[in-house]
């Protein structure tokens, strides 16, 4: 029991929590302040190109967009010989639609689209500034080598970092609630930043423990794929007849026919012959992302080969989707991703004021040495 106590007790949890914190400091801190502003990043791509900002026409309600057919329309009528990859709707109802497409020489490009007046707007970079945040927190933008991803299997273990300093965080303050309502202004730097780091992880636990199970998914969802084994079952294939598409209209009044409940998000067109045609959305289930419900078709017969519902489906499956809008808070919109940046930016600063303080209690272990060493020394020489 004693050994038990020595293991698991407030000194150890302590000093495991400090070493977690002073040493991993910087990478930590790195991968925290890129999610947080990942959460965001569709903003900060809207603040930053002004091809993606439209206005919501005179007398029109927000978010009464044009149909998909005319926001394609307006892509090949611009660019007849360019091949679109998806089309992707709106972040918001003053934000274009996105289009992924390729040129005739297989370079990739980005286009928006006003989604009211479906007019191009303009092109977008081919990396933007949400897709390169979120590549950099997920895999330090490491390339896959062998089919393997690298960088997710050095970054997602970075999660468990976090669960470890949440657990040792509790034994070392088990009345953490003490600490959520104190900050004391007046009693200096070292005291003041020891309230702030206590009141932040007070309010942030919630969040700390979604983010370390979500970040640890990650991990076990590569491992699964790089392993051969998927949640998700294999898209269904078309017929690779040389018949012409339908009008992309028709397609979408089959999905809706077909899945009444479905709020299309995105179309993902075939990139192969004998591939399907990908409607996904919404469907009104709680904290999924818009691929848990999806329809099939055929796009040359407009046949409905699959229609896939996250409503009943097992916990994994389940838990599968609901991974990622919990990890950024990309579930209600605006206001749900401002809540994961103010949260994600209290955990960025949990990171360093850890740091500071281990290192600050270190610096201040030495001093009380050498300050008992000098009194020895001297009692030694008077002594003498």
């Amino acid at each position: 029991m004693a050994r038990l106590k020595s293991l698991f007790g407030q000194r150890a949890m302590r000093r495991l929590h400090g070493l977690l914190g002073f040493w991993l400091c910087l990478i930590l801190g790195w991968i925290c302040l890129l999610g947080t502003l990942t959460s965001i990043g569709h903003e900060l791509d809207w603040l930053a190109d002004s091809s993606l900002r439209v206005s919501v026409p005179a007398g029109t309600a927000a978010g009464d967009y044009a149909s998909w057919g005319r926001m394609e329309a307006a892509i090949r009528n611009a660019h007849p010989d360019w091949t679109i990859q998806r089309i992707m709707a709106p972040q918001g109802s003053r934000f274009a639609a996105e289009a992924r497409v390729l040129m005739p020489d297989r370079q990739p490009r980005l286009l928006y689209i006003d989604p009211y007046r479906a007019t191009l707007t303009g092109e977008g970079p081919r990396e933007t500034v949400h897709a390169t945040l979120r590549q950099l927190h997920r895999q330090f933008y490491l390339p896959t080598v062998g089919g393997i991803n690298i960088g997710v299997y050095l970054a997602t273990p970075f999660a468990l970092v976090i669960l470890l300093m949440l657990i040792t965080g509790l034994v070392i303050y088990p009345q953490v609630w003490r600490g959520m309502f104190r900050l004391r202004l007046r009693a200096g730097v070292g005291p003041l930043l020891h309230d702030l780091h206590r009141l932040i992880a007070g309010w942030s636990l919630w969040f700390l423990l979604a983010i370390a199970l979500t970040g640890m998914w990650y991990f076990a969802e590569r491992l699964l794929l790089d392993t051969g084994n998927r949640l998700e079952p294999l898209a269904p294939k078309a017929s690779s007849s040389a018949a012409p598409v339908l009008p992309l209209d028709d397609l979408v009044a089959r999905a809706q026919a077909a899945f009444p409940e479905l709020k299309i998000t995105a179309v993902y067109y075939p990139r192969r012959k004998d591939d399907a045609l990908r409607f996904d959305g919404q469907a009104g289930d709680m904290l999924v992302r818009d691929r848990a419900n999806k329809v099939y078709l055929d796009p040359k017969t407009g046949a409905v080969l699959a229609v896939e519902r996250i409503a009943g489906q097992d916990f994994w499956r389940r838990w599968d989707e609901t991974a990622n809008p919990l990890h950024f808070g990309d579930f209600a919109g605006l206001w749900s991703r401002l809540i994961w940046f103010v949260f994600g930016a209290g955990l960025t600063a949990l990171v360093f004021s850890g740091a500071w303080i281990y290192w600050r209690g270190l610096r201040q272990q030495r001093d009380l040495q050498r300050r008992r060493q000098a009194v020895k020394r001297t009692s030694a020489r008077a002594a003498a």
